[in-house]
């Protein structure tokens, strides 16, 4: 499932939260900036977009 947001912060997400609490073993991975990337988001891997599109898809760490 790909999905593209343009606003970062958990209600701009829900939807796939909820999907992801349904379904715990899918496990999202929020593309952002280097700063958002930092913040982080509860129950959601983050990555910046430079690092993905330089190194891919980060291992899955559940």
């Amino acid at each position: 499932m790909i999905e593209l947001k343009s606003a970062h912060s958990p209600s701009a997400i829900a939807a796939q939260l909820e999907f992801c609490r349904r379904y715990p073993e899918f496990q999202p991975l929020v593309l952002c900036s280097r700063a958002r990337a930092a913040e982080g988001v509860p129950e959601v891997r983050v990555m910046c977009w430079g690092d993905f599109l330089l190194g891919g898809c980060p291992p899955d760490t559940r």
